[in-house]
């Protein structure tokens, strides 16, 4: 697709834990997350954005009483220069996903390839999507 061409020609930088864009704006580079042992899925221009996926994925939604609906959530950070040195929070439901599928983190994958999508052309993620086919549908909280 064009739009994936575009994607990575300007997303240069993926999975890394040292940021290029905090060390581009003279900012710490390390990224740090609450669950390292995670693998990193992390995106940047390397100038205006990165992002981050910050928390292992979690079954969704995660109230006892609530019926299980097979869907998971991953919890991201991002930070972007229009809004400062600002972290910012991003939660994407992943629906009809479970937690030991093998193509879990795939999956997570690309949902950071969307979310950095976004970032190329606003400064700003909504706090919450759910993701229906190959794309982000915000959620209103």
């Amino acid at each position: 697709m064009l739009y994936d061409s575009l994607l990575e020609d300007q997303v240069t930088h993926r999975n890394f834990n040292l940021c290029p864009h905090c060390v581009h704006h003279n900012q710490q580079g390390f990224l740090g997350r609450l669950c390292e042992s995670m693998p990193m899925i992390s995106r940047s221009d390397g100038d205006t954005f990165h992002l981050l996926l910050a928390d292992r994925p979690l079954a969704y939604p995660q109230e006892r009483s609530a019926a299980a609906s097979g869907g998971i959530s991953v919890c991201f950070w991002y930070s972007h220069v229009a809004t400062g040195a600002d972290t910012h929070t991003t939660v994407v439901i992943l629906p009809e996903t479970r937690l030991n599928q093998p193509v879990l983190f795939r999956a997570i994958e690309s949902v950071a390839d969307l979310l950095a999508g976004k970032l190329l052309h606003t400064n700003r993620l909504a706090s919450l999507y759910q993701l229906s086919g190959h794309a982000l549908q915000p959620l209103a909280l």
